[in-house]
């Protein structure tokens, strides 16, 4: 009997081993399996912060061309307008297929020229020297020279009622609203408008 008691301690020390050595396995297993879920998780959440920041800047990049779009139509008339200076005249074109009303102004003196309805594809040609003539018979108080001439814009609105103003250096901008000009259309029968000619932009079309 005494001979065989070290060796059932041995044996149950083994045993003890194995059940250790089972637990410590699965409390590996438990803390890698942790770990991988973690770091799993994590790339997931990385990956779908990705991604809504790649939506987020593809509906961004969508707004921004629709609202390009959107501009690029509403100027599409207006692009078609030409407003420029060409020694001692004063080039306007309307180079749409629709007429256009427009008129010239200086807004530092408060005055304007009324175009009355430019037609499709014309442009006129208007000397400054007529332009000051007919403003001194027109507004015998307003002293102008051809140095004031140069601050020169063109309003004008478009088919869709949509006015705009576009200066002799061709930027174009929106106005407001299309205000009445508070006098007659006088200058219908002025011989820019009567001799109008047609514009170069239509040619072809």
């Amino acid at each position: 009997m005494d001979a065989d008691a070290p060796e059932e301690s041995g044996t149950g020390s083994y045993r003890v081993t194995v059940l250790d050595l089972g637990r410590f396995t699965v409390a590996a297993v438990t803390v890698v399996a942790a770990l991988v879920g973690l770091i799993l998780g994590i790339r997931a959440e990385l990956y779908a912060g990705r991604e809504d920041q790649r939506a987020e800047k593809a509906e961004q990049r969508a707004a921004a061309e629709e609202r390009r779009s959107k501009e690029e139509r509403e100027k599409a008339y207006a692009n078609l307008v030409d407003f420029y200076r060409m020694g001692s005249e004063v080039i306007v074109v309307n180079g749409s297929s629709r007429v256009m009303a427009m008129r010239l102004t200086l807004p530092a003196s408060k005055v304007r020229w009324d175009l009355d309805l430019l037609e499709p594809c014309k442009q006129i040609a208007i000397p400054n020297k007529a332009l000051l003539d007919s403003m001194a018979v027109e507004q015998p108080s307003v002293s102008l020279t051809d140095g004031d001439l140069a601050q020169l814009r063109l309003e004008f609105m478009d088919p869709m009622s949509k006015a705009w103003i576009r200066n002799s250096g061709g930027a174009l901008a929106r106005m407001d609203a299309w205000a009445p000009s508070g006098r007659p259309n006088l200058v219908s029968s002025e011989a820019w408008n009567v001799l109008a000619q047609d514009a170069p932009q239509c040619d072809g079309s």
